[in-house]
């Protein structure tokens, strides 16, 4: 069955699996110089992990759904439903994570700006999975997926200095 979007979300899972890479070896340099990592620094390292694997994995969700011969319109619910099952737990803990690895420093604007944007994505997620105003479509999740991997490239142009400088 070809699936609307099948290509993009191809190519997101390889832009998400490039990214964790990345990021990766920026943590290997920043550890072998022999200065062990803060709690925050931890903390991020497990933010670009999270947020890369969770980028890839929705990336490969519907196409993997689709491989069951299903409905394309019951993909995207299937899929939207999966991804909030994943998104809404991490949005509402991760504010939490942050307190508690940087007990001294205050949750920075483009904290809230990604939290509401991450509102709206599972807004969109759930009106996928309900099937209303709208018919299920790739987009919401297109959306989602997106979202997650900027989330997790804007904490990283933030953070980068604290790899590099200390």
């Amino acid at each position: 069955m070809d699936l609307t979007g099948a290509t993009y979300f191809f190519t997101l899972a390889g832009l998400s699996m490039a990214f964790l890479g990345f990021t990766s070896i920026v943590v290997v340099l920043h550890q072998s110089s022999g200065t062990p990592l803060s709690p925050f620094q931890i903390l991020i390292t497990k933010l670009f992990t999270e947020l890369g694997l969770m980028a890839t994995a929705f990336s490969m969700l519907a196409p993997t759904l689709a491989l069951l011969d299903i409905e394309e319109a019951h993909v995207w619910r299937i899929a939207s439903l999966i991804m909030l099952l994943f998104l809404v737990p991490w949005l509402v803990r991760y504010p939490f994570r942050r307190r508690i690895a940087a007990p001294d420093q205050k949750w920075p604007l483009r904290g809230y700006v990604l939290n509401a944007v991450g509102a709206v994505v599972v807004i969109a997620l759930c009106i996928n999975v309900l099937d209303a105003p709208v018919s299920s479509n790739p987009a919401p999740l297109a959306f989602a997926t997106v979202f997650v991997l900027s989330y997790a490239a804007v904490s990283f142009f933030w953070t980068y200095a604290i790899f590099v400088h200390e």
